[in-house]
């Protein structure tokens, strides 16, 4: 029999198919930006923007001067809500598969990379509301792989560490995830998943 009692979804790439570099290439081609100055510039001051220290508006300022765009730089339209909602799609068979593991006794929560807007998207899709536990990096001041996310969640849920089971689709999430105590799974699509939960006894 499992021990696992409590299962914590990533969003992006998980339960919404979506890819950073949709968005980078998006930007790019509007501002005329080569896209490896605007990835470079994500990798810079997009944790910031994850863990609510800056927003969205401050973000793309600070990509613009990275990057030299004055474009940018005026913009005053939301550019995470223009492309996201353009290209993320929700993985409806992924949400069916977290309804049936909680239909079948297990708790369910997400740990998710996110900011403001992305997050009140993803709650217009209504593919989240059945999650018990929802612990959104902007709303913890904490984002993924930092292990201090981890242990955030650790402490707030009611189960001991070997209770709790985390999927993501980023191996150095995973990696960190592990590395806190946690079983972790890399998720790559739903067949591999549930494959990796029959290893671990979950099943439903």
């Amino acid at each position: 029999m499992t021990k696992i009692k409590c299962i914590l979804f990533d969003i992006g790439g998980v339960l919404v198919d979506w890819h950073m570099s949709w968005i980078t290439s998006e930007v790019s081609t509007r501002f005329d930006i080569k896209e490896d100055l605007i990835i470079s510039a994500f990798d810079k001051h997009l944790p910031e923007l994850d863990s609510g220290k800056i927003n969205e508006s401050n973000f793309w300022r600070k990509i613009a001067i990275e990057t030299k765009s004055d474009s940018l730089k005026n913009t005053k339209e939301s550019l995470w809500d223009t492309y996201f909602r353009k290209n993320a799609v929700p993985k409806t068979e992924v949400k069916k598969f977290s309804v049936d593991l909680k239909q079948n006794g297990f708790t369910i929560g997400i740990i998710s990379n996110i900011e403001k807007v992305t997050h009140n998207i993803v709650n217009d899709w209504n593919i989240i509301s059945h999650f018990e536990y929802q612990f959104m990096s902007y709303q913890i001041g904490l984002s993924k792989p930092d292990p201090r996310i981890y242990e955030h969640v650790i402490q707030r849920l009611p189960y001991s560490v070997d209770e709790i089971l985390f999927i993501d689709d980023k191996p150095s999430n995973v990696e960190s995830a592990e590395n806190c105590g946690m079983s972790s799974i890399h998720f790559r699509n739903l067949d591999d998943l549930q494959s990796a939960l029959n290893q671990l006894e979950v099943r439903i």
